[in-house]
């Protein structure tokens, strides 16, 4: 370079490709966020477990973890727990689904079976596995019961606000021109809802995943909720801690690979939907 010659600035894209660039560019993303909840938690964790002997450390509990894993208990007793809680979850979606939607179309059904669902939402989990369990005793009817009554409601009080959204000038056009029901709940109601439906369908996973394991707690003889009990009857507290620990990394990877996913192609399906709408107008 001359000496007349300006410093020419280097490219904010080479720049960006170095190690320092890319470093800074992860920490001020999403996954960096991410990645520095976890890692201060993870810290917080050890500093607290070294404190107190009765807190298990991080690494006490992966050594519990790999044991539980290797030995084969880990998956035998979640594969007992997600047989029920899946099967409780597909009662409370059809379940949920249809209630919401007449919930939202009938004026009359709402009036009857309103009360009746927000008493179904106010009633706690632990109230349905201990109601569960006294109807049906230790038996695989207990915790997907648990499930499906303490999800069922979140469901429906949804979809049933998401019925109420729909445009009615759309609603009043489809009855005009002798739409049947069946298309017109296909094709006009369903899109409008999807949203609401995954919205009450989350929570009605995180919730009905506390019934299971409090059905199991209180009244199972195998699962993820018979493994915490037994550890704290036990008074093992790296067991206990282990095992709810396995049950909340479940829930939070079930939310992110899976229904986060799938709640963004219904998504991307309802706006396609849209599309063909008012293209066809």
């Amino acid at each position: 370079m001359s000496a007349g010659t300006a410093p020419t600035a280097e490219p904010l894209a080479d720049r960006a490709a170095t190690p320092p660039g890319r470093i800074a560019a992860f920490a001020r993303s999403d996954r960096g966020a991410h990645a520095a909840s976890v890692l201060t938690a993870l810290v917080c964790w050890q500093l607290v477990g070294m404190r107190y002997d009765r807190i298990p450390v991080p690494t006490e509990v992966a050594d519990f973890f790999w044991s539980q894993a290797s030995s084969g208990v880990l998956w035998a007793a979640f594969a007992n727990t997600l047989d029920g809680f899946f099967l409780g979850l597909a009662i409370a979606l059809v379940v949920g689904i249809a209630l919401g939607l007449a919930l939202g179309l009938s004026n009359l059904v709402r009036l009857f079976l309103n009360d009746i669902v927000v008493v179904g939402l106010a009633v706690p989990g632990i109230i349905w596995a201990l109601l569960v369990i006294l109807w049906f005793g230790f038996s695989f009817k207990a915790p997907v019961s648990a499930v499906a009554l303490t999800a069922t409601p979140f469901i429906a009080v949804q979809v049933a606000q998401g019925v109420r959204g729909t445009s009615r000038e759309l609603m009043r056009m489809s009855t005009a021109f002798g739409v049947p029901w069946q298309k017109r709940i296909r094709h006009l109601v369903l899109p409008s809802v999807m949203d609401y439906v995954f919205a009450g369908f989350r929570f009605a996973v995180i919730m009905g995943w506390n019934a299971v394991l409090l059905a199991e707690w209180f009244g199972g003889r195998a699962g993820v909720g018979f493994q915490t009990r037994s550890w704290y009857d036990a008074n093992n507290f790296t067991g206990f801690v282990s095992w709810v620990l396995f049950f909340i990394v479940f829930i939070v990877l079930l939310d992110r690979l899976v229904l986060e996913p799938v709640a963004r192609r219904t998504f991307r399906w309802r706006a396609d939907a849209g599309e063909q709408l008012h293209g066809g107008a």
